[in-house]
């Protein structure tokens, strides 16, 4: 699968931040483990994505056959449901424990391509493929068309190992 991402000092303050802003939300009567955690993966997860989100080499069948409609990067881990679980957990603690969710976005950061619909039936099934009926295929198994469609649109400016994939390279086609 993909390499780690090394946790930086700097990016271990940043997501430190973001937890304790996190659990300063989850705090709040009105509000929810889910809508706390949303404050991460529909707010600040875009800004972090191509410090910490890694391509996994993967992509279902469907969307390497039809790289042209509209695809999805998917949290093929879960990380809505990890981080609502996590946050729900760190409610009761008296201090805060900001390395498990660092741990936890660093490891639920990757991502494989698939097409919407197969985005949508994995939410169903909870990341069961074999129940959604996603196959994955091997980037390196791709045709090299398919990548030239598939890197710029889906890799490139939205995960932090873009580069491992791209087709072209140093001026080389």
């Amino acid at each position: 699968m993909t390499s780690r991402v090394p946790i930086s000092p700097a990016l271990r303050k940043e997501l430190t931040r973001v937890y304790e802003e996190i659990m300063w939300l989850a705090q709040r009567e009105e509000v929810t483990s889910s809508h706390a955690r949303g404050w991460y993966t529909h707010i600040i997860a875009e800004r972090m994505k191509t410090r910490i989100r890694r391509f996994t080499g993967m992509v279902s069948e469907k969307a390497a056959r039809n790289p042209e409609t509209e695809l999805r990067l998917e949290h093929f881990l879960r990380i809505q449901t990890a981080l609502t679980e996590l946050v729900s957990r760190h409610k009761t603690f008296k201090r805060g424990r900001p390395l498990e969710f660092i741990r936890l976005v660093v490891e639920y950061e990757q991502v494989h391509v698939v097409t919407i619909d197969e985005n949508y039936a994995a939410m169903r099934a909870k990341g069961d493929y074999k129940e959604a009926k996603i196959k994955l295929i091997s980037w390196n198994r791709l045709p090299r068309t398919t990548k030239l469609i598939l890197w710029p649109k889906m890799l490139n400016g939205r995960v932090c190992n873009a580069d491992e994939y791209a087709v072209v390279k140093a001026g080389r086609v």
